[in-house]
């Protein structure tokens, strides 16, 4: 008989496993929730012939290492089989069955997407009286009642002595393995069978587990956000949409949502203060980035403070003094839907129509210089172009980039930014998530994101470590965000002055902000520090100060805020790279050290000093 190596995803599942004990043994199993991701694998636990890794093993206090003999004492060589045909069987077969089979049950559901659910799953003899054992009763070589009451007949064994067992569990991959059997005197040894078996399912969980908790899925990630927004209260008018955007970490027990942004307005050049106290740009994007800033900026602080008792699962110091990030930490980012720039203007030129497209196409426009950003969505039939905010042709100019050329930057610097990289190593986005895309469209939004966030900057020279060019990977997700342009009528929609910030654990964790500054505070306030959004530069600059005291760096007393930023050298060398002469970048708008200018206290010195 044959037994194929890899079954694929097979939506009829409900019978049980094949080849496994028969209905006179007792079928040993496992218990995948209540061994709650303690201990690591240890090298050698499953033998030269597994794979090791620092994946969890579903073990209660011991880890599989401790129960003695390891993994390879089956002889197993792969745990996947290819086609293969097995000698004639000595004995007869026997139509086996179990009691309870993995591939009657879900997928096992995550309680705040950091542990597995309470059902408890365990096997034993069909019909028998008995409430079964556990995975970790079955490593543990438990004494078992009727040891050596069966023969190899029994366990349909082939002719080498030894028995295939296929474990399945619906919305995973089936996996097959092939175990001896030892006897004594005829009968088979059920206590070492049990183990082996126990060993086999707890590899198929590792495998299996394993990628569904450290690569959670897109819509695992876009589910705990939009939770995180419900929670916050927040709601555009009647008529009115808006655009989310967080950042979330992730481990292999946990997501946590460090930073979430509203919003799609950024304040014309006219209207740029320049104290630092307002936001120049109010895209969700990029509030959530600068969300994220303070998060890494305050769970630094926290890790510096006197509170010894503080230990921070998702950073760690440097013996430099450096901070960064774990090592089996990653950073997801969800959008709501395509950001604005070069990643979208095949998505949006897909919904306008015949006439329209054929007026745009037919409206002549002074051809783009090299090295040059685009106004907008002029020239948008052009592909890997810089562009400016906002898409309207009939809005104020300003000097913000669109987010898809921010996200390519970002790719390369990492979201830190200049000031937070003088005390963190760069923090790379390792995938981007993004919503409202149907799937006849995904093919080409997924083209169009890679050519914007990382294939053009991939003639960049100059770069050195720690900085590089990052791509992220691009995923999609069918979760609806309530509060789109897709959720509203499209035809009578517009978008959402006022803006949501939210930074997890922040002293003041949201805020909503209208034309850059704090919504409900008057003029003559705003330049209150009480009343300053917490992501401004100048709120940012401040917190930056009492981190760097934290951790022994000296901020000059008046040091502008443009001064601080270029004090980051090896950040600088890798922006020139970016931005520089000669760079992808070269004609990247900014506003520069005019608006810079300030110190940790909103005050601007009365002659300017040069960096």
């Amino acid at each position: 008989m044959a037994y194929t190596a890899y079954d694929g995803y097979n939506n009829q599942f409900g019978y049980p496993l094949q080849h496994s004990l028969s209905h006179g043994a007792p079928a040993y199993g496992i218990h995948p929730t209540e061994f709650g991701y303690q201990d690591p694998i240890y090298a050698g636990a499953y033998g030269e012939n597994y794979p090791q890794s620092a994946y969890p093993v579903y073990t209660p206090q011991r880890t599989i290492s401790q129960y003695g003999r390891a993994y390879d004492d089956l002889d197993i060589r792969d745990p996947y089989y290819a086609d293969r045909h097995y000698g004639t069987p000595y004995m007869r077969r026997r139509r086996s069955s179990m009691s309870r089979s993995l591939s009657r049950m879900g997928r096992p559901a995550l309680d705040g997407y950091r542990r597995m659910s309470s059902m408890v799953i365990k096997f034993k003899r069909k019909g028998g009286f008995r409430s079964g054992i556990t995975l970790g009763e079955a490593m543990s070589d438990a004494h078992l009642a009727n040891n050596y009451d069966y023969t190899v007949y029994d366990l349909n064994a082939d002719s080498r002595g030894r028995i295939i067992l296929k474990i399945k569990w619906t919305g995973y991959n089936p996996m097959t393995y092939e175990l001896p059997v030892d006897t004594y005197d005829g009968r088979v040894e059920l206590q070492t069978v049990a183990r082996r078996i126990a060993r086999a399912c707890v590899h198929f969980l590792q495998v299996s587990m394993r990628h569904h908790l450290i690569a959670a899925s897109s819509d695992s990630v876009a589910v705990l956000v939009l939770a995180t927004y419900s929670r916050l209260k927040f709601r555009p008018p009647d008529g009115q949409f808006t655009i989310l955007a967080a950042f979330v970490l992730r481990s292999a027990e946990q997501l946590k949502v460090i930073s979430l942004g509203t919003g799609s307005k950024c304040l014309p050049e006219e209207r740029l203060p320049k104290r630092g106290d307002a936001l120049h740009d109010s895209h969700a994007e990029v509030l959530a980035r600068r969300g994220a800033i303070r998060w890494f900026l305050e769970e630094i602080g926290r890790l510096s403070s006197d509170c010894a008792h503080y230990a921070s699962r998702w950073i760690y110091r440097q013996p430099d003094g450096i901070f960064a990030l774990c090592e089996d930490v990653k950073i997801d980012m969800y959008i709501s839907t395509v950001p604005c720039g070069d990643a979208s203007t095949r998505y949006l030129a897909s919904f306008q129509d015949a006439e329209m497209a054929a007026l745009i196409d037919s409206a002549k426009r002074p051809e783009l210089p090299p090295n040059t950003a685009s106004r907008g969505r002029d020239n948008y039939s052009l592909y890997g172009v810089m562009r400016t905010k906002p898409g309207r042709a009939d809005s104020p100019p300003t000097l913000s980039m669109s987010c898809s050329d921010k996200i390519a930057v970002w790719n390369v610097l990492g979201i830190q930014g200049a000031l937070a990289s003088r005390v963190l190593l760069p923090v790379y986005i390792d995938r981007i998530i993004i919503g409202e895309v149907a799937p006849p469209l995904r093919e080409t939004v997924v083209i169009d994101c890679r050519r914007a966030f990382f294939r053009r900057l991939r003639s960049i020279d100059g770069l050195s470590s720690p900085y590089k060019v990052a791509e992220p990977k691009i995923e999609f997700t069918s979760i609806p965000f309530p509060h789109s342009r897709h959720a509203l009528d499209a035809t009578v929609a517009s978008g959402c002055n006022d803006a949501l910030c939210w930074v997890s654990k922040s002293p003041r964790e949201s805020e909503v902000l209208i034309n850059g500054f704090r919504r409900g505070v008057p003029p003559k306030w705003r330049h209150n520090s009480k009343f300053r959004p917490i992501l401004s530069k100048l709120s940012l600059y401040k917190l930056f100060e009492d981190v760097a005291a934290k951790v022994g760096i000296t901020v000059p007393r008046g040091e502008t805020y443009h001064c601080a930023k270029q004090a980051a050298s090896a950040y600088q060398s890798a922006k020139r790279a970016v931005k520089g002469p000669g760079a992808p970048f070269e004609g990247w708008v900014t506003s520069g050290e005019k608006w810079e200018s300030f110190d940790a206290d909103g005050s601007l010195p009365e002659v300017t000093e040069h960096c």
